[in-house]
């Protein structure tokens, strides 16, 4: 192979390397997620040494992240009204400093789980079932 043709070969190995080079990203999990979710938000250690940043997104207001074992990280609540795509949230590490983003999806579905409401539904028949069962020990007792 001739000179001309071996740097050209180089130039276009060196060219598809950087187009599939990986970014520099953010991270949420869980991904996929649904309305009214709690998410959590972390620069996978993309923004150094800075003691914060900021992270956005259409999906949740400003959510300020801050140093853990993960780098920066932050946690948020999908909108209630999000409705099912692809969002992009982003990452500031210092105020008109670098980026780094992530689309994630949100999928039709609801949140799992118990609402405060459920959890103090079943906190009240546990304590009614606890005072049956003492009225029902002491009586049998006498």
């Amino acid at each position: 192979m001739n000179p001309a043709h071996l740097a050209a070969a180089a130039l276009i190995g060196a060219a598809a390397l950087g187009l599939v080079a990986p970014a520099a990203a953010a991270d949420v999990d869980p991904d996929p997620m649904v309305a009214g979710q709690r998410v959590r938000i972390s620069d996978e250690q993309e923004c150094g040494a800075v003691h914060g940043a900021r992270a956005a997104s259409k999906l949740f207001g400003p959510v300020t992240l801050r140093p853990g074992a993960d780098g920066l990280t932050g946690h948020a609540r999908i909108a209630d009204g999000a409705a099912p795509g692809r969002y992009r949230v982003t990452i500031e590490c210092t105020p008109g400093g670098e980026r780094v983003t992530q689309l994630v999806t949100v999928r039709t579905g609801r949140v799992e789980g118990l609402t405060a409401t459920q959890a103090a539904g079943g906190l009240a028949l546990l304590l009614l079932a606890g005072g049956a069962a003492y009225l029902l020990r002491r009586s049998v007792r006498r």
